[in-house]
């Protein structure tokens, strides 16, 4: 046996003689969670505010917060909704806590709903770059990291370029990274970016609260 590879450092010493450190990590993944229950509660408002310009059935389906230990290695929490999935169809907006990275919105939309949005994200250009929303510009739906091959900021496009992505992408996954740092603003910028995410696919909301 190599015993090398299994001694600790000092760091790691301190780490497994001190149980306050992931006492307090479980403290605040609850938080999170209970930040995303909260805004659960919002963005059903907010879609049963535009319900009849939205797929449907979408009303039917719940939000559903997540929760893991390992995305690249880091915990992490999720609140998918609206959140239509299926195997060539999606419809969905992810809020998501990545462990010492960001907090992010996300829209997804794929087949027949790109179709049925894509007008309204073309005319959406300024709009989203004025709002630092970046686009993915690679193949994988399901990865969020805010990487310069995955993601690049919509302003980086002129509006023929953007138009040309837009029509020529089989999917189009829109997201907006908040840094840890604002946490306490966190439910208002959530929310803000939640009801951004739908006008840019050219929602409308009776409410007026923000506008295009």
């Amino acid at each position: 046996m190599n015993k090398a590879k299994i001694q600790l450092s000092a760091f790691e010493m301190d780490l497994v003689q001190n149980s306050s450190w992931i006492l307090t990590k479980r403290v605040i993944i609850d938080k999170v969670y209970k930040l995303f229950g909260l805004l659960a509660e919002d963005y059903v408002s907010i879609v049963n505010n535009c319900e009849n310009q939205l797929p449907l059935n979408l009303s039917s389906i719940p939000p559903k917060i997540s929760k893991g230990e390992n995305y690249n290695g880091l915990p992490y929490v999720v609140l998918d909704y609206p959140r239509l999935f299926d195997k060539e169809n999606s419809f969905a907006v992810r809020s998501f806590f990545w462990w010492g990275n960001f907090f992010s919105s996300t829209i997804l939309v794929k087949g027949i709903y790109k179709e049925q949005f894509a007008e309204g994200f073309i005319n959406s250009h300024s709009f989203l770059a004025q709002n630092n929303f970046c686009i993915c510009i690679a193949d994988d739906e399901w990865d969020f990291r805010f990487d310069e091959n995955n993601f690049k900021p919509v302003n980086k496009f002129s509006s023929e370029d953007w138009e040309q992505l837009i029509k020529q992408n089989s999917f189009i996954k829109l997201s907006a990274k908040i840094d840890l740092s604002k946490w306490n603003e966190m439910p208002d910028l959530l929310s803000g970016y939640f009801k951004k995410n739908l006008m840019a696919a050219g929602i409308n909301f009776q409410d007026g609260e923000i506008n295009l």
